[in-house]
């Protein structure tokens, strides 16, 4: 931790999945439209991600995933916050705030934790998207400011990041290009790299590098085998913290993913997201900006199992999906039009499944 940790500052607390710390980030957009000091609180290497970006004014990396809450609590009344936003699953982060008796707590109620906090949702109880259920809470507790219109501002990691992706992109040469996002927390909701070997043989026809990005061995294995069988495409697995990650999809045409981490960096950095989802929920949990949009084969029985492994023989929701119809999805997002500075954050559109 570089900056400076202001006093009565927005604790948000972020999980340590950053795809849905994303959506955390577009349900706050209010507060920082309105320029209100936010601090970003969590994983170490989740927070790498906003570390030195213009939308937070400092990070507070946690150092353990099960700290105690009481010294949260003392950490926090230290810094005196203005509120503390929690909408991760987690008690202890509630538990520190109301100890520390931050004069506003945002989260969620489920299991009466709601006791807890002055603003929440059941969010269980809920069938909208997860960043309009966290949005929901936002408004009641800052009225004021959630009225206001609020121009989508496409998310930027710090410029050090910016500038390293630049200098990676100049050193290889390395002119447009479309992000392919293989990987996925859970077996069950990756797209087979055969799909994505296909979408890279086309983009490197018509000009377009493939780039694969990723973390971790099983990213890398995924990247391995789609260069393989498209040698055009570049694997970039592996590069670096997420802020890297994140400079690199800002300035890419495209990417291609799936529910995952990447896809939701994707729709907030604002590029052309394709996202094909098959076993998880997109009304709920799809990637939220203003040129996303979301494939997925409709008509089977198996749809939204929410399993993390596939009981179907082929997993036919995300396998052997038509390679055609695939590339097809790819160009109407490609030539999706921006988004004008009078359209709301607020209205981005989760495109509904298309055929």
């Amino acid at each position: 931790m570089t900056e400076v940790v202001p006093a009565g500052a927005h604790w948000v607390r972020f999980p340590r999945f950053f795809g849905d710390a994303l959506m955390i980030h577009a349900a706050i957009a209010p507060l920082r439209e309105a320029g209100l000091p936010l601090v970003a609180w969590g994983p170490a290497w989740v927070l790498d991600l906003f570390q030195g970006s213009p939308d937070y004014a400092a990070v507070f990396p946690e150092p353990e995933r099960k700290y105690n809450p009481l010294k949260a609590a003392a950490m926090l009344r230290s810094y005196r916050p203005a509120s503390v936003i929690n909408f991760p699953k987690s008690n202890r982060p509630m538990l520190a705030a109301f100890l520390a008796r931050a004069p506003l707590r945002l989260g969620c109620g489920d299991g009466g934790a709601w006791l807890f906090y002055t603003h929440s949702v059941a969010f269980y109880r809920q069938d909208s998207p997860f960043v309009a259920r966290y949005a929901s809470v936002v408004a009641r507790a800052f009225p004021d400011l959630a009225a206001r219109p609020e121009a989508f501002r496409p998310f930027r990691p710090r410029a050090a990041a910016m500038a390293q992706a630049a200098a990676g992109r100049a050193e290889r040469g390395l002119g447009d290009y479309v992000v392919l996002a293989p990987g996925a927390n859970a077996s069950s909701k990756r797209l087979s790299t055969g799909s994505f070997a296909a979408l890279a043989r086309r983009l490197a026809g018509i000009g377009l590098t493939p780039v694969v990005l990723g973390a971790g061995a099983e990213d890398q294995r995924l990247a391995r085998e789609i260069c393989r069988l498209a040698p055009a495409a570049l694997d970039l697995t592996n590069l670096g913290g997420l802020a890297l990650s994140a400079a690199w999809v800002a300035g890419a045409r495209a990417l291609v993913g799936v529910d995952s981490g990447l896809a939701h960096l994707a729709a907030a950095c604002g590029i052309p997201t394709l996202a094909v989802y098959g076993p998880t929920r997109a009304r709920h949990s799809a990637p939220w900006g203003p040129r996303v949009r979301v494939f997925r084969r409709d008509g089977l029985a198996c749809l939204e199992c929410m399993g993390a492994q596939c009981p179907v023989a082929g997993h036919p929701c995300m396998e052997g999906l038509p390679d055609l119809q695939l590339w097809e999805e790819l160009m109407a997002v490609l030539a999706s039009p921006e988004r004008g500075p009078g359209d709301r954050a607020g209205t981005a559109s989760i495109a509904r499944p298309m055929v």
